[in-house]
């Protein structure tokens, strides 16, 4: 499934990906990646847990930790806020 980034929380190393769909889905990085908000990343989105994704923008996989999946915006965000 593909998605696409809205947004990187730096100060923590989530990103939220927005899915074909118009569910979300919030990933914990997992080392250095360089990701953009707009980036086009590819892969299994809809489970927890560790997932390799590839970021078809930026032409590389990266390794996340799934946090959660189907979230709706407001979800997504409050999750978000919710984490230091």
């Amino acid at each position: 499934m593909k998605g696409t980034v809205i947004h990187h929380e730096h100060r923590i190393g989530f990103i939220v990906i927005r899915d074909e769909k118009g569910e979300f889905a919030i990933a914990e990085l997992i080392g250095s990646c360089d990701v953009e908000r707009g980036d086009v990343v590819s892969g299994n989105i809809h489970t927890s847990g560790g997932a390799a994704l590839f970021n078809e923008t930026q032409e590389e996989s990266m390794d996340v930790f799934i946090k959660e999946y189907g979230l709706s915006e407001q979800d997504a965000i409050s999750l978000i806020l919710r984490t230091h």
